[in-house]
């Protein structure tokens, strides 16, 4: 399992579907519209849509996973992206509600 470097105010690992937050929860914990990014494992990252835009401050575990997934060859935004703002990310196994 991955080290949390940020607090439980900027970033939330849910590991059991009993956790899943719905989009209510969702939206008031990013501060907003959410955006929701597929992971090509099927885990899920639930942010501010308009995060870049509001000015957010970086989030470094969320972006460390992004970083650790999308690389420069396969993806468009690749390393170079960043995610800001809080975030959740779910497990594939623990998706119930935010599950395609």
């Amino acid at each position: 399992m991955t080290k949390v470097n940020t607090t439980a105010e900027q970033f939330k690992l849910i590991t059991d579907k009993k956790d899943e937050p719905d989009y209510k929860a969702v939206s008031k914990f990013v501060g907003g519209m959410v955006e929701v990014v597929q992971f090509p494992n099927g885990d899920l990252l639930l942010l501010n849509e308009e995060g870049k835009l509001m000015g957010l401050p970086l989030n470094p575990e969320a972006t460390l996973l992004w970083k650790m997934t999308f690389d420069n060859d396969n993806y468009i935004t690749g390393r170079k992206d960043v995610v800001v703002g809080p975030a959740i990310y779910i497990k594939k196994h623990a998706l119930g509600t935010w599950a395609n």
